[in-house]
């Protein structure tokens, strides 16, 4: 775990995704996961399974994937979600 607390950052597009295609529980399922996230960037595993980049990671939930990408360097260290997959 770290001691810095990361901030959530969505692009436009899924930012769009989880207003118009989520469900209102899914979007709190996600918002925990976040939550975790935030507080601990490299909780979830490793979105990319070829070791190029650890620092995108994949969130894996019952009808949710999402990515993002774990941007440490100040001044604002912070998640950047890159895409979320509603199936």
């Amino acid at each position: 775990m770290t001691d810095q607390a990361f901030q959530a950052r969505f692009s436009a597009e899924t930012t769009a995704l989880i207003r118009t295609a989520m469900s209102e529980p899914d979007r709190k399922l996600l918002h925990g996961a976040v939550d975790q996230a935030s507080r601990d960037p490299w909780s979830w595993p490793q979105a990319d399974r070829y070791d190029l980049d650890d620092s995108v990671r994949e969130i894996t939930l019952p009808g949710i994937i999402a990515h993002y990408v774990i941007l440490p360097d100040p001044p604002v260290p912070h998640l950047w979600f890159l895409a979320v997959i509603v199936h």
